[in-house]
């Protein structure tokens, strides 16, 4: 009896599971929305040299490496009745009609780079380091009281799957959305299309960040707070930076990262120039997205497959379970002709990609945990921050790996005498062989990782042991 009084109050209720999970689609459309759109937009509509954009992307990424952490660390010392109260909230709070507003501002430099090169390139790049700066205030804040408010195993399973649910729905919305309304992504004269989607995404931002904060947040009170020693910013990452365990695990976040930053990029291209037929008409756009849709609605079986395995057989061997064969789905789409039969296997990389997100939060939250039991001290913030710092290095290598193939091949998107003749093996190894290599990496990493099913139950034995004092 006391058991199964113990496991109902273990199970997180309805209404505040969904409204914290309801963030997931603010952090899909506005993060995914993005990634989509944002290559497609400078590349195509405003003519962008890939050059220039390579250097950009690098210099945003190394802002980022600065950004992310330093964020993390300031948000672990708030202490604030203001903006709602808290240490995370506020941040969420003081993030949310930004963010919303900057989805638009995204896609107007109102010139485009053969009219003036120079202006471009400082918008674009003053544009996305303001979107990072504002994303990362509310999605980190957001994802740091994951492993915050959900303790236990049973609670963090439940809470993560709802996550990863809404996380579908955010996709869908972060790609369907916007090529039903702009239609082919590649086209210059859908520029005003592409205002109207980035202020579509801006109300879905909107609406869902204000259900998230209303009612999916739930802190300590203040006083608490209060009472917990707090460490410096810089010492904090410093700390962070030295746990060898969450820096092995980074590095294999990292190159899962790598491939949610290279398809989203490679997509469009690879779907026009190889996958493409006559029947597709004007909409090839629309089927390259309908790949990444595909994919992305199947992660959600993914997802509901993972769980049961991490609960099975622990949070280690089911990410390497998943990542196996992650890497063994990414392989045949280097010899697919077929759009059907891409269709097909993407819909396996699906299933394969609902593991990484779901895994990569369980892993952090337990690293923290046990930082926690060390020190005293919760650091979520900290490690995800420096997280974000070490995966940004993964934007690096994905567009430097798009500039490998279509700057280094000597082929020109616009060029009519070079269309016919595409860099067909580079654009097929975008989206099997370097995915494929990077997983393989990260396997490496994650075999190296110690935190097993045992290690983790130890954890959450001295938690429950904890509580059971306290009361």
């Amino acid at each position: 009896m006391e058991q199964e009084k113990e496991k109902s109050k273990r199970v997180v209720p309805l209404k505040f599971n969904l409204a914290f999970a309801t963030g997931e689609i603010t952090d899909a459309v506005a993060y995914q929305g993005f990634s989509f759109l944002i290559f497609n937009f400078y590349y195509f509509v405003i003519n962008m040299d890939v050059a220039y954009l390579t250097i950009l992307y690098v210099l945003w990424s190394i802002y980022n490496a600065f950004n992310d952490p330093i964020l993390g660390g300031l948000s672990d010392k708030t202490r604030t009745k203001k903006l709602g109260g808290g240490r995370r909230r506020p941040w969420m709070i003081a993030a949310w009609v930004p963010l919303s507003l900057i989805m638009f501002f995204l896609f107007t430099p109102f010139a485009t780079f053969d009219q003036n090169p120079v202006w471009v390139s400082i918008y674009f790049f003053v544009i996305i380091c303001l979107f990072d700066t504002i994303y990362t205030a509310f999605s980190l804040n957001r994802t740091s009281l994951y492993p915050e408010m959900f303790r236990t195993n049973k609670e963090r399973e439940e809470a993560g799957t709802a996550r990863r649910i809404m996380m579908i729905v955010g996709l869908v919305l972060a790609m369907g959305l916007p090529t039903f309304i702009v239609g082919d992504l590649s086209n210059p004269a859908n520029l005003y299309r592409y205002w109207i989607a980035g202020a579509a995404l801006g109300v879905i931002v909107f609406i869902t960040a204000w259900i998230n904060i209303k009612w999916g947040v739930k802190e300590p009170p203040l006083e608490e707070l209060e009472e917990k020693e707090t460490t410096g910013v810089f010492k904090s990452i410093w700390i962070t930076l030295k746990n060898w365990k969450f820096v092995v695990f980074v590095l294999c976040s990292m190159m899962n990262w790598y491939v949610f930053a290279l398809f989203p990029m490679v997509m469009n291209i690879y779907n026009k120039f190889i996958l493409a037929q006559p029947w597709m008409g004007e909409n090839e756009s629309l089927f390259a997205a309908i790949l990444l849709l595909v994919a992305f609605l199947f992660s959600g079986v993914g997802v509901l497959i993972w769980s049961k395995i991490d609960s099975l057989l622990g949070s280690k061997v089911g990410f390497l379970i998943s990542q196996a064969f992650w890497v063994a789905v990414l392989i045949p789409m280097f010899f697919v002709n077929n759009y059907f039969v891409a269709l097909a296997i993407m819909a396996l990389n699906g299933i394969a990609l609902g593991g990484s997100p779901y895994f990569i939060d369980r892993h952090i939250s337990n690293i923290a945990d046990e930082d926690e039991l060390k020190t005293g001290q919760r650091r979520e913030a900290s490690f995800y921050g420096v997280h974000a710092l070490i995966i940004r290095l993964s934007g690096i290598f994905a567009i430097v790996s798009m500039y490998i193939i279509l700057a280094t091949s000597d082929y020109s998107i616009w060029s009519d005498a070079n269309v016919a003749n595409p860099p067909e093996i580079g654009l097929k190894s975008l989206v099997s062989w370097f995915p494929a290599v990077a997983l393989v990496l990260g396997i490496i990493f994650l075999l190296i990782y110690p935190l097993n099913k045992k290690e983790v139950d130890v954890l959450q034995n001295v938690y429950k042991k904890s509580k059971k004092d306290e009361n």
